[in-house]
């Protein structure tokens, strides 16, 4: 098999580096809900990408693969969508749920060979709430 490689582009290291630098920058420290959206999926992204995922994810996983799943969402990228259901799914109480650490494992990899081109999903959606006017005009 192999090797796929695992690391995150220039795009969404900018993006994470730009949000971090702009929350911390205000007073209160907020940042737009469409932001606030984007820095959710890139900060998950980065977490995949360096192999943190399980850490980034505790304590309330739950909570954490929902609000990822809202905002992979947004950005359009319908396969890591699809793949947070899952992941989701098998930690629902019943009679397959399975282990935490076994579904962040599975997701871990399943996320390695996603078809979603997140980067250019990321890139698009900073561009759009940068320039809400502009992208709505391109519309």
């Amino acid at each position: 098999m192999a090797e796929t490689w695992r690391g995150i582009y220039p795009i969404t290291s900018f993006v994470l580096e730009a949000l971090g630098r702009k929350r911390d920058a205000r007073s209160d420290g907020t940042l737009s809900s469409e932001e606030q959206t984007l820095l959710k999926a890139v900060e998950f992204w980065a977490a995949a990408a360096h192999g943190t995922l399980r850490e980034h994810l505790r304590p309330d996983v739950r909570e954490q693969l929902t609000e990822a799943r809202r905002a992979f969402s947004a950005l359009g990228a319908v396969r890591v969508v699809s793949l947070l259901r899952v992941a989701l799914e098998e930690l629902a109480d019943g009679p397959m749920r399975q282990s935490e650490t076994a579904v962040i494992e599975q997701l871990d990899e399943r996320l390695a060979r996603t078809d979603d081109n997140i980067e250019d999903l990321i890139a698009r959606y900073a561009g759009a709430i940068e320039h809400p006017t502009e992208s709505a005009a391109a519309q």
